[in-house]
């Protein structure tokens, strides 16, 4: 609970961060969009030269769209640009982080004139950072392999019969298997976590924060568990809550122009990312109080 209340010191202290936060979120939400523009394109494309060349039937219509959607090319096309995409959005992220982690930082060591670490961050730690999360990465997905794993393995013991004796052993190992592998998920993500606040506050390189990461949620697994469930049971109350005063002014709203629902509508979607914005400093500096705190 200390960590948690030193957490959301430090985000109140840093709540400048929401504004590059809503900035960062809006530009990877727009980085999702060229692909399937492109996909829409590409069949209006194809079925207005299926019209061009004299098709009326439906049929040949949908053909010709989706005859320009698989060509080769396209396809070359579109698997660019969203796997640009997703690069491009991973890079935002991880400079958004470079310097976010460090300003927090800043705020939970109580300094009274913070200095400005968001630019020096970017410019410095976008690297160590991205390399620590490229590692984070990997252990996340080794984790959701581990559990697909468990529970196809458990599924064909299940289906396997097996001597009454042999079948209490097999489900045994398969409960405790079971149950290991649905914690690794989760505690995967707060070891990368922990990883990325040790590269961005210690200096860590990237192969010791995550050895390090991992042995500090080994160490205290339930308080990373804890102020997880925490922050994520008060994240569901607010954002519910600013989801049922969206629909709220939409519904005084209702008989009005629908010109006039933009401005609510607007409203209340900023409001909730900015708070999704500050419950995410929140967390991110919880995790770095459990992560880099001496004892």
């Amino acid at each position: 609970m200390q960590a948690l209340g030193m957490g959301a010191r430090a985000a109140g202290r840093s709540a400048w961060l929401v504004a590059p936060a809503l900035l960062v979120g809006f530009l990877r939400s727009a980085l999702g969009w060229p692909a399937p523009l492109l996909a829409l394109a590409l069949l209006r494309a194809g079925a207005a030269g299926r019209l061009a060349g004299g098709a009326r039937a439906p049929g040949e219509v949908v053909a010709g769209a989706l005859a320009a959607l698989t060509a080769p090319r396209s396809l070359c096309l579109l698997a660019g640009l969203f796997l640009a995409g997703l690069l491009a959005s991973a890079a935002l992220r991880v400079a958004w982080l470079a310097g976010a982690l460090p300003t927090l930082g800043g705020a939970l060591h109580g300094e009274r004139e913070p200095a400005p670490r968001f630019a020096a961050g970017v410019t410095w730690g976008f690297a160590p950072l991205a390399g620590t999360a490229l590692l984070g990465l990997a252990l996340e997905l080794a984790a959701q392999l581990y559990l697909w794993t468990a529970a196809l393995s458990a599924l064909v013991l299940a289906l396997h019969r097996a001597p009454p004796l042999v079948a209490l052993v097999r489900a045994g190992l398969g409960a405790v298997a079971l149950a290991s592998a649905l914690a690794a998920p989760p505690l995967a993500s707060l070891a990368a976590d922990a990883a990325l606040a040790r590269t961005a506050l210690t200096g860590d390189r990237p192969a010791r924060a995550l050895l390090e990461g991992l042995r500090r949620v080994a160490l205290r697994p339930a308080a990373f568990v804890l102020a997880g469930m925490t922050l994520g049971l008060a994240a569901l109350v607010v954002l519910g809550s600013a989801q049922a005063l969206e629909s709220a002014a939409l519904g005084l709203a209702a008989g009005a122009p629908a010109v006039l629902a933009v401005g609510p509508r607007l409203m209340t979607t900023v409001l909730a990312a900015s708070l999704a914005a500050l419950f995410e400093l929140w967390r991110l500096g919880t995790v770095a109080a459990l992560a880099c705190a001496e004892r």
